[in-house]
Parts: C-alpha cells; structure tokens; sequence
C-alpha cells in the first residue's frame, strides 16, 4: 500500500501546479483583457459549474470510498458518460432560454464542451485514487495545468477572443485524456481487474446493456451527493450571480480575480482530502472510529492553519499582491482581498468536514444540510450586495461556511454512533 505521506505529497504537487495553471489563465484573461473579460469567464463557469457538479454525482469520492470494490470502473465510466450528455444538454437549454450575450453564450457552450471531457478524465482519476495511484493523477494534472495555461494564453494573445480561447482548452484537455488518462488507466485495470487490452468504449457501452441494474443502483447511490455538490456549488456562485446583476461583469470580473487568488488555500485541503479519504472510508468501514477521528482533526487542524497564515501574509501585503499578481486596478480591493481568504479559511474546516462525510458514505443527510446553506447564502448574497456591493457578497460566502461546519460537525457524529 503506498504511504499516506506519499500520496499527499504527490496530489499536493499535482494540485499545486494544476492550480497555479488554472490561476494563471485567470492571471491572463485580466493582463491581456479586461476585469469584463474576467468577468465573462466568470459567468460562463458560474452557469456550467452547478450543473457539472450535480450530474457528475461526485461519482469520483464515490468510486474512491468503494473499499469493498462493490461495482466495476466500466459501470462508473457508463454512469459518467451518460451523466454528461445529459450536463451538457442542460447547459444549452440554460443558453437558449437565457438573455445572454452572444460572447458569454459562445464562451458557455465552448467551455462546456471542455469541462464534459474533463468528466471524463475525472473517472480515471477516480480509479487512480481508489487504488491510491496519487502520483499518475498528478502527472496527468501536471500535463493538463501546463498545456491549458500556454494554449489559451497563446491563443488569447493573438485573436483577443474568449471563445477561441476555451476552445484552444477544449482541444488540449482532449489530448491528455487520449494520449495520457486513458493509457494509464488501461494499464491499471489490466491489473487490478484483470482486464486484457480491451476497448474501454466497449466495456462502458456493454454496462448499459448487460448492467442497467448495476447502474441504477450507483446512480440511487450517487446521486443525493450530486445534489449536495450542485448545491455546494451554486452556493459559491450565487455571489456571482447576485454581482452579475446588479453590479455588472466588471465587478464579477473583480471579485472573481480576488476569490481566485485564494486558491493557495483551497490547493492544500483538496491535496490533503483526496488523500486521506480513502484511508478514512477504510479506518470507517472496519469500524476503527478512534482511527476516523485522528485523521479528521488533523485535516482541521492543518486547513485551519493555512488558512489564517493566508490572512496574515494577505493583511501583510495584500495590495502589493494584487498590483503584481494583476493590475493596480485590482489592488484597490486589498481590505476586500483580506475578507475573502477570511472565508477561504472557514471553507477549508467546512470541506474537512465534508471529506469526512464522504468518506462515513453519509450521503443522504448533506441534502438538507446544504438545502439550508443554500437559502442562508442566497437570502444574504441577494440582500446584502445593493447596499454593501463586494463586501456583501464577502459576507454570503463567510454565513455559507459557517453553516456547513455546523452542519458538518453533527452529521460526523451521528455517523460515529449509528457505526
């Protein structure tokens, strides 16, 4: 079994680039472009991501908390690809019922098409993490974080066109996944399911036929967390969405840029928990709750205190990081800047805990947690952004995390007793 502390060390590498690529497309839309340019990209993710989010079903913690090994990586890849037609139809209903501008339209469809490729890689990494290959999904997030960053910038530098742009994206990660995902993944399976040099198409195409059960089940299974996580997710986008309508794309553009820097934060708790979840679903499976517990305070205490060494460096020099990182127009938001990775820091406790979830398999119970998260933040982001403008949005993001802690903590400990 490889270590835990290896595995954290190579997803922290691989998050750590992929990340700093993902921040460095944003860091050129806003050199090169404008905060509106910004601010169309942001929209665009704001309108696919909740719905990616619940079709996808979090199928990946899913796959990797399969201890037992329960279903077949054919089953979840039929699952996925069926899950994405469907993400994606929705997406282009929103866009044809929609009041959108032709460039936000085009960018959203382009860039929909780009995260439906992404989804599939994501069942890969899914069968990666389950057997804790940290280190391929690393390498394959390296490739993918530096191929997407010099493709889109080469290709915004010379057309200045959002939707060109993404569709330079569209085409690198399509790469990755042929020539990278899907031969590592082959590899492993000849392994670990004694598959032989077998079409993966063809295994998935037959689960929808031989296995419709089988794939009913994962998707009964799947799919209150998938609900959970288009929740999670339109919750950090209803800020975006209230700005976007009664600020305008500048200032989406603006805080979008802002919420983005701190990534840093949310770099170390992704690295962390896709390591440890695995572990913990084992340690929860054998019923080893002292184990659980261990890891989880660990994973609290460490997003704790990254998150408040972020506040300190931000409270610090957070103008001058601005100024560098983007232009002097952004800087002039650094007390902002400082808000922000405030609630970076509560989100990573929050997340700590819902790793834990995931890894009780307390699946069922997140629904009304974040039904609730949903109507405080919505309640606060679309009152509070009129009259206190960015800081409110701020504000939403901060009541959110605090309401999944709290939520978290008691889902935790009604799993430890009825274990």
């Amino acid at each position: 079994m490889t270590s835990l502390k290896k595995n954290f060390s190579w997803t922290l590498i691989g998050n750590a680039i992929y990340a700093g690529c993902q921040w460095g497309m944003l860091v050129v839309l806003a050199k090169l472009g404008s905060p509106q340019v910004v601010g169309q990209f942001a929209l665009a993710s704001a309108i696919i991501t909740p719905v990616i989010m619940i079709t996808n079903m979090q199928l990946r913690g899913v796959q990797a908390t399969d201890a037992k090994k329960e279903y077949f990586f054919s089953d979840y890849m039929a699952v996925r690809i069926a899950s994405t037609v469907v993400a994606f139809f929705i997406v282009l209903l929103i866009l044809c019922v929609g009041h959108f501008e032709k460039i936000v339209f085009l960018a959203t469809l382009v860039l929909a098409l780009a995260k439906s490729v992404e989804s599939l890689s994501d069942v890969f990494y899914g069968l990666f993490q389950q057997n804790e290959k940290m280190s391929i999904i690393a390498k394959s997030m390296i490739i993918k974080g530096v191929l997407s960053v010099a493709v889109l910038g080469s290709v915004f530098y010379f057309s200045l066109s959002l939707p060109w742009s993404l569709f330079g994206l569209l085409c690198a990660w399509m790469v990755v996944l042929a020539l990278y995902d899907w031969q590592m993944g082959r590899r492993l399976l000849e392994t670990v399911e004694g598959i032989s040099h077998y079409s993966l198409a063809k295994l998935s195409f037959f689960s929808f036929l031989d296995r419709r059960i089988i794939l009913f089940r994962i998707i009964v299974l799947a799919f209150p967390l998938g609900i959970v996580m288009g929740i999670i997710s339109l919750n950090a986008n209803i800020p975006n969405y209230a700005i976007a309508k009664y600020l305008g794309s500048r200032d989406l553009g603006i805080f979008a840029a802002l919420a983005y820097t701190t990534v840093v934060v949310n770099m170390f708790i992704q690295a962390l928990g896709q390591a440890v979840v695995p572990r913990m679903a084992r340690h929860f499976a054998d019923n080893d709750i002292p184990a659980f517990r261990e890891l989880l305070k660990k994973m609290i205490f460490i997003n704790l205190a990254i998150g408040l060494l972020g506040v300190l460096i931000i409270s610090i020099g957070g103008e001058k990081i601005l100024a560098i990182i983007y232009t002097q127009e952004y800087a002039r938001y650094s007390n902002l800047f400082i808000v922000l990775m405030i609630s970076a820091t509560l989100s990573g406790i929050a997340s700590a805990l819902g790793y834990a979830m995931t890894a009780a398999r307390q699946f069922n119970l997140q629904v009304p947690l974040f039904l609730t998260v949903f109507v405080f933040t919505f309640s606060i982001a679309f009152f509070l952004i009129p009259y206190f403008k960015l800081y409110g949005a701020a504000t939403a993001l901060i009541v959110s995390a605090l309401t999944q802690i709290v939520g978290g903590v008691f889902i935790v400990r009604r799993a430890f007793r009825s274990n």
